[in-house]
């Protein structure tokens, strides 16, 4: 695991080790953060979950059911980030398709198939978390894991929305290429990974109006006579 991913995973840690109220809250921030700061694509999601998952059980080693309760609300946190992120791959794909001069088709249909799976490659990494994990944090991570699949999870939703936006842009970028014979245009894959992560840098500010109210509000004023 490299630097980027190591800090992801001492934040995640401390946060769960601090025992604070808002741990999903706190988690998810951290996990956009990180999603935000690269290329929004199938190898970054698949490193920053597992860096998360990796802090929460190093912060909560214990047995005790609020141990449990807090690395419950941490993957929940996981989540919420990861439908973000696959909200800000939406508006990439539908800004790309609008843009077919620079994206081929063929890298287009590869994101969204990507998109797809994103539900599936959460579900796994929390069962592949279980089995290098032990006692009752593996427990849980396999009940959260056995939950996504039957129930769905936050992430999942947000795919499926996301994905009845884009199928009909999609549809004509491909129409336009072949039309135009373009069918051959250069990937453009960097660029929409960067387009994509663009788009959830501002989708995780306009998630957090709590946090930047809060920076920027003046402390109080004292009255001259304390």
């Amino acid at each position: 695991m490299n630097e980027k991913m190591d800090n992801i995973t001492q934040q995640v840690q401390t946060v769960l080790e601090q025992e604070p109220l808002d741990v999903r809250e706190r988690v998810r921030r951290i996990t956009l953060t990180a999603l935000s700061s690269g290329q929004l694509d199938k190898t970054q999601w698949r490193q920053v979950m597992d860096a998360v998952l990796q802090g929460g059980l190093q912060g909560r080693s214990g047995t005790g059911s609020a141990d449990r309760q807090a690395l419950r609300e941490a993957v929940r946190g996981l989540d919420e980030a990861l439908a973000a992120a696959a909200e800000a791959t939406q508006l990439a794909l539908q800004e790309a398709a609008g843009r077919s001069s620079e994206f081929s088709n063929t890298e287009l249909k590869r994101v969204r198939d990507d998109l797809q799976g994103l539900e599936a490659l959460f579900i796994d990494t929390l069962s592949q978390a279980a089995d290098k994990a032990g006692g009752h944090a593996a427990t849980t991570l396999r009940e959260l894991a056995a939950h996504g699949r039957h129930s769905g999870t936050a992430v999942g939703r947000r795919v499926t929305e996301a994905l009845a936006q884009v199928s009909d842009s999609l549809l004509q970028t491909a129409r336009s290429q072949v039309e135009t014979g373009r069918q051959s245009l250069q990937s453009g894959g960097a660029l929409l990974a960067n387009l994509a992560a663009g788009f959830l840098a501002g989708i995780a500010d306009r998630l957090q109006p709590d946090a930047r109210a809060d920076a920027n509000r003046e402390p109080p004023r004292k009255d001259a006579d304390d």
